[in-house]
């Protein structure tokens, strides 16, 4: 099986279709059986190709504005260039194999490839750095492949120096982290098998039962037997600025996949409840799993609309209600490469309502003194701290007690927005 002609049909259904590239990726890599080295590479070409997508574009466009190849032939020129510019590999190899893959749709198609690609070859590449002429939106676009409306938005929250190692920090590959599993090892234990794989790994400054892993841990025993799990470290923060007391009553309104809640149980040691709410079932299936591998009995998962929680439990009744509501995900880009292109202002704006209406029918299930944890995944400030605002202007009754923009490059983890408020009155 040909793994670049496997990446090109990937790229091209990500992009042409709107698929999820997670999703695409892990298809093909569980639907043929391919060696080590050749998944490697099949995720590298997809990603990479992805990742430094409107950059490519920028540079080839030139050889290929008036032919105006359709989709497929462009996103093998694309990850070609992918492989010419950012991988180093052999010139030859990349034009020889380009070619080759698409004389099977087509002869003519394939003179034109390696018509493109020479032509590429013998030409030098355009200076990224010349777009600083055009204007900071243009420059920033094309340098670090974001659209360009999607720095503009940045760019109405944050400084053009905090925009640009935001955009540097999404290209970054970052190492995992995991937490340790206290309800069933130390770090100290976790560590000690760590170095019996060989696998590198350091503590986080900010979160206290994570690390920082050099390799992958998901098919190792420590994972299978719940000893660890991977999770983020913004992800982490949520559970323990949270900090749920033991005996605690609690409601995690949007839940899944479930790290949030499982870190909340192991902080209560198994005491207390919590329900954990999600919408599909399959995800409820895979919360349960996750709570099994990990030795979580406290948590009681449900199959329910957030907004429709209140109908059907008594106002005041938890003392800690975590909504990590739906988000733009504005902060996970590095490891969603293809977000930045799926992603829209209008799609925005109906998130926004979204956990507005959240926020709004569930605030009163917290006790009279007890806390409510609103958290996303993104950057976006309308999303995040003047949606707050807006809340506290017109609920008094509730104060914010800890409030925390988490960018990408704080920690080298995702960007994440987290806010405590306690309930002080009726």
């Amino acid at each position: 099986m040909n793994v670049r002609k496997l990446a090109v049909d990937a790229i091209d259904k990500i992009m042409t279709n709107n698929a999820y590239s997670n999703i695409v990726v892990n298809d093909v890599l569980n639907k043929y059986e391919l060696s080590n080295e050749d998944r490697g590479l099949f995720t590298n070409l997809v990603y990479g190709t992805l990742q430094n997508l409107l950059t490519i574009e920028y540079y080839i466009e030139p050889f290929i504005a008036k032919k105006k190849p359709k989709h497929w032939v462009r996103y093998l020129l694309y990850m070609s260039i992918y492989q010419l510019v950012y991988l180093k590999t052999a010139e030859y190899a990349v034009v020889n194999e380009a070619t080759s893959i698409a004389r099977v749709k087509d002869k003519q198609i394939a003179s034109f490839v390696n018509g493109v690609l020479r032509n590429f070859l013998r030409t030098p590449l355009k200076d990224v750095e010349e777009l600083r002429k055009v204007g900071d939106v243009e420059y920033l676009s094309i340098k670090y492949s974001h659209p360009a409306w999607l720095v503009a938005f940045f760019l109405k929250d944050y400084s053009f120096h905090e925009v640009e190692a935001i955009l540097q920090e999404n290209s970054f590959e970052k190492k995992d982290a995991v937490r340790v599993n206290t309800l069933r090892a130390t770090k100290e234990e976790v560590k000690t098998e760590l170095d019996k794989l060989g696998i590198g790994y350091s503590d986080s400054d900010v979160a206290k039962d994570a690390l920082i892993v050099d390799g992958s841990v998901v098919n190792s025993e420590i994972f299978k037997n719940g000893l660890i799990t991977v999770q983020d470290i913004s992800s982490q923060l949520t559970s323990i600025i949270c900090d749920p007391q033991e005996g605690s009553y609690i409601l995690d309104l949007c839940s899944a996949p479930g790290g949030k809640v499982a870190y909340m149980a192991a902080l209560m040691k198994n005491t207390g409840v919590i329900f954990a709410c999600d919408i599909y079932q399959h995800k409820i299936k895979l919360m349960k799993d996750l709570f099994t591998r990990l030795g979580v009995t406290n948590v009681k998962p449900q199959l329910i609309d957030a907004r429709m929680v209140s109908k059907h439990v008594k106002e005041g009744c938890f003392d800690y209600v975590l909504a990590d509501v739906p988000c733009s995900g504005l902060g996970v880009i590095s490891h969603k490469v293809d977000l930045k292109y799926r992603i829209s202002l209008d799609a925005i704006d109906n998130i926004i309502a979204l956990q507005e209406e959240i926020l709004e029918s569930t605030w009163k299930l917290v006790k009279v003194n007890g806390y409510y944890v609103y958290s996303t995944c993104t950057i976006n400030k309308d999303e995040n701290e003047y949606l707050i605002k807006r809340f506290l202007r017109k609920h008094s009754n509730f104060e914010v007690i800890y409030e925390k923009q988490i960018l990408p490059t704080d920690y080298h983890t995702d960007g994440f927005y987290i806010c405590k408020m306690r309930r002080n009155h009726e």
